[in-house]
């Protein structure tokens, strides 16, 4: 101890140097520290400001991405408040709460209960802590589709938000007086009711069922011979296809049905379901389906190089 306090009145000066330097360099890197905190701080409070249920005014959500144009003050509020209630109640673990916000069309077609709901979407896109955002997209025909970002929650997991995210898009429906929301990038269904025969098939085409990037058709088929008709081989993957008002082509995706599906007995009747690989795009409009390689099954069996046969449906 004595040797201490020798050493200290020898280099007092250089000691409280040394103690200053240290306790200088501590309150920097607190100080820094607190200023980083800050700044994520407010970053993520500005993003939560503009995209959760705290928003008051929906004008920035409202301006569309695709034609640079507004969803009107008529509808921006309530279909921005529609938007925030439902991943809210999502982000919030309330499952049971957002699948009510959901349209009947949505529901019996991919969600017909709400354990399915919470199975195929929710878990996958909500575990842990989520944020996210929404954007109007387009909207044309009284359509309104909404992009909707959903990310990690940055304060709680340290990762940036703006690096990873999932992206669904939206649509807000009409229906019984109020407004509900189709999800997983399906936009909605339309009527058809069109058909065309020859001696081989009827095809009547009934709806269709929009998607973000395909649609599928419901058609019934009947087999207006004695014999068994395959409706297309598969052997090539242009011979199905729509066609829209700008003659451009959108090819079948057959390979998502048996073959099974496409085989329609003497004189039956069938309902196919049949996708196609087409983007939605504001005004769109497909002027006909066409079928260019039904064949006789029995003899396509016996010999691959069997006569095709036509047939187009104008939409």
């Amino acid at each position: 101890m004595h040797n201490l306090i020798r050493y200290y009145n020898k280099n007092r000066f250089k000691v409280w140097i040394a103690i200053f330097i240290i306790i200088f360099i501590l309150i920097l890197i607190q100080v820094l520290n607190s200023f980083a905190k800050q700044r994520r701080i407010e970053k993520q409070n500005n993003i939560e400001k503009e995209t959760t249920s705290n928003v008051v005014s929906y004008n920035n959500e409202s301006k569309t991405i695709m034609s640079g144009d507004e969803v009107s003050d008529e509808y921006k509020n309530d279909f921005g408040q529609l938007i925030d209630e439902f991943f809210t109640h999502c982000i919030n673990h309330e499952p049971q709460k957002a699948y009510d916000l959901l349209s009947n069309n949505i529901k019996n077609l991919k969600y017909k209960t709400e354990e399915l709901f919470e199975e195929l979407y929710y878990k996958e896109r909500f575990e842990g802590n989520k944020k996210y955002s929404f954007q109007s997209w387009s909207k044309s025909n009284d359509i309104y589709i909404y992009q909707v970002k959903i990310f990690e929650d940055m304060l709680s997991t340290g990762k940036n938000s703006e690096e990873s995210y999932q992206e669904d898009f939206v649509t807000i429906v009409p229906e019984g007086g109020d407004f509900k929301l189709n999800i997983d990038k399906y936009i909605g269904r339309k009527e058809i009711f069109k058909k065309a025969s020859n001696d081989i098939l009827q095809i009547s085409a009934q709806i269709v069922d929009i998607y973000m990037y395909s649609e599928i058709y419901t058609l019934n088929v009947k087999n207006n011979t004695d014999e068994t008709i395959l409706l297309d081989t598969r052997k090539k993957t242009n011979t199905t296809y729509l066609v829209d008002n700008l003659d451009n082509k959108f090819y079948s995706l057959l390979y998502e049905n048996k073959e099974s599906d496409l085989i329609i007995e003497p004189n039956e009747m069938k309902t196919i379901k049949i996708k196609f690989n087409d983007a939605y795009r504001e005004n769109l409009e497909i002027k006909e389906i066409n079928f260019e390689n039904i064949v006789n099954y029995e003899e396509y069996k016996q010999n691959n190089d069997v006569e095709d046969n036509t047939l187009k449906i104008e939409i």
